[in-house]
């Protein structure tokens, strides 16, 4: 429900991905409890959406989410240049819950099918006060459509673990493991086009793990956050990559009586292993450090000041400093007003930058090539607004900002198959097409976000945001195209009403404006409204049913990217599911 955040559902099976403020979701950082969740480029592929959410925590484990909108390179790095979130997960208990659930979608029109999901989550202590444990589990399946412009079949198993030991008071350790599994099928006739001889299936397979061991403390005025994390994503079918990474983090804040410091440093580095040899190397590393600032300086009661700034060191690319200034003024116990400058920065990822290297998609059939002369991407984005609360039913705020960008990574086709002439690199044939990775020049995107939530009744609550956002390549071939596939206008509006103790209505309608003129897609998204509509029940204290309507007006609506014809929304659904609490 953010302004200015859209859900592209363009890609792999059924998976979203979250862009904030006109970037893509590669610019958009995810964390869970401060660690990254993974990075976007441990995933091949021209439009890998929602690659994080393989490794996020199921709902019943998560205690908030923060979110920062708009460039934080200064505090988080350099895939920051969107915005940060932040998922917290919930901590020691000594108390044993859980819970298990699952849903089951159907699809209207008979060529889209349905998804289904099962998990648990479970919490509590092995010894009280000292040592906890918290395990969850997931298994998705979505099954193969009957178009082949739709969502192949994908099987997906997520499990994890988190065991936490306070060493004392003062002193948390946590170790935490997260393992996925990914199945991808397209079987000839119903999403892949071409035969495949002897085998009509397509099959793509993505196994990985994460681990990461942490450390926090707490002693008066000074705190210290410090975490180990390993990542290894292995994908087999189409191309065999394996991308190793390790990231070494450490932060320390100090509280003083009129400002707060925290001072960190971060090492990373990276491995990617590759079998089919399309690149100069077969095997890449790199490796960045950087060493980060930030300081809230409380000038007054009312005035907070904030200071960033990130020294970053690449192995390809040399040192960047990344500063960043922000201000917030409290009027009264209403009224607040803010406005900063920050500076986003953004290295290309192992696999762009690696000469050569074809990043398949669509099955294998169509490929992105990398590119070792690519520049770094960088950004300066200002903002300002004012939001409204007034403690009790109503609150609103409005934000405007703009940001430039320079350099900035995208992809263009230079190879359309047709009749007689096929697209091939490094002796491999792509029936859909090859695009070159490029370095775009100098864009801007500027936009407006409103945001309001009114308690109407103490039953029924209202919640609305609207968003607009222009985005522009200023210079380059592609000179006047936009970014992405973002709509000018979204508007987003629903409403949350509990009718008795046990029934919950909710209900939401989402607009999106035509998108015109982007780089990546040859055709126009055109206008379409998505009105949602959901029910939970609750059976009772702790079990509940679900039921829930996507998208009763059964908006279908497709684009095109080359020869690859891409849905964006795929007609209306009815979900039914359950929740069982312990």
């Amino acid at each position: 429900d953010l302004p200015s955040a859209f859900t592209a559902t363009l890609g792999a099976a059924s998976r979203k991905g979250i862009s904030l403020r006109g970037l893509s979701q590669k610019y958009t950082k995810i964390l869970i409890d401060g660690k990254p969740a993974t990075s976007d480029s441990a995933y091949k592929g021209l439009r890998s959406i929602g690659s994080n959410q393989n490794f996020l925590p199921p709902a019943n484990a998560i205690e908030r989410i923060e979110v920062v909108r708009g460039p934080m390179s200064s505090l988080y790095g350099s895939d920051a240049m969107g915005g940060v979130i932040n998922i917290i997960t919930k901590g020691f208990s000594n108390e044993l819950s859980g819970n298990v659930n699952g849903y089951y979608t159907f699809a209207k029109k008979s060529q889209i099918k349905g998804d289904y999901q099962t998990g648990f989550y479970l919490n509590g202590a092995i010894v009280p006060d000292v040592l906890g444990i918290a395990l969850y589990g997931r298994f998705f399946e979505k099954i193969e459509d009957k178009e082949p412009y739709a969502n192949r079949n994908n099987e997906e198993t997520n499990m994890g673990a988190k065991l936490m030991y306070n060493v004392t008071q003062n002193d948390e350790v946590t170790l935490d493991y997260r393992k996925v599994n990914n199945k991808f099928r397209r079987t000839y006739g119903r999403t892949r086009t071409t035969s495949g001889g002897n085998n009509d299936i397509a099959k793509e397979d993505m196994k990985g793990y994460t681990a990461s061991l942490s450390h926090q403390g707490k002693y008066d005025k000074f705190m210290i956050d410090s975490y180990a994390n390993y990542d290894s994503m292995k994908e087999s079918g189409a191309q065999d990559l394996r991308l190793r990474t390790t990231t070494l983090n450490s932060k320390g804040s100090y509280f003083f009586d009129s400002n707060a410091l925290s001072l960190g440093v971060q090492y990373r580095s990276e491995r990617l292993n590759e079998a089919a040899t399309t690149a100069d190397e077969a095997n890449v590393k790199r490796w960045d450090y950087s060493i980060y600032g930030e300081d809230d300086f409380y000038l007054t009661d009312d005035l907070t000041l904030t200071g960033g700034i990130r020294y970053n060191r690449d192995k390809d690319y040399g040192g960047h400093i990344s500063p960043r200034a922000y201000a917030v003024y409290r009027l009264n116990e209403s009224f607040s007003i803010k406005g900063g400058v920050s500076t986003g920065y953004s290295t290309p990822d192992i696999k762009q930058r690696s000469e050569g290297l074809a990043l398949p998609f669509a099955g294998g059939q169509g490929a992105q090539i990398g590119r070792s002369s690519l520049k770094p991407e960088s950004s300066i984005s200002y903002e300002g607004g004012f939001s409204y609360d007034d403690n009790d039913k109503f609150n609103f705020s409005a934000t405007a900002f703009y940001t430039k960008i320079k350099d900035g990574i995208s992809t263009k086709l230079i190879c359309r198959p047709r009749p007689g002439n096929p697209c091939v690199h490094n002796g491999k044939t792509y029936r859909r097409g090859i695009w070159d990775t490029i370095n775009i020049g100098e864009a801007e995107v500027r936009g407006l976000e409103l945001s309001s939530d009114y308690q109407i009744l103490d039953n029924l609550k209202l919640h609305a945001n609207y968003a607009y956002t222009k985005s522009e390549q200023k210079t380059g071939s592609e000179k006047g195209k936009t970014l992405n596939n973002f709509p000018i206008h979204s508007v987003k509006l629903g409403f949350d009403y509990d009718v008795s103790s046990k029934l919950n209505l909710w209900s939401q309608i989402n607009y999106y404006s035509r998108t015109r003129d982007s780089l990546s897609y040859d055709e126009d998204i055109r206008s379409y409204t998505l009105f949602d509509l959901g029910a939970s029940y609750k059976l009772t204290k702790d079990a509940s049913l679900n039921f829930t309507l996507y998208n009763i007006f059964n908006e279908f609506v497709l684009t095109r990217s080359g020869n690859y014809q891409m849905m964006v929304v795929d007609g209306m659904k009815a979900q039914v599911g359950f929740s069982v609490n312990f």
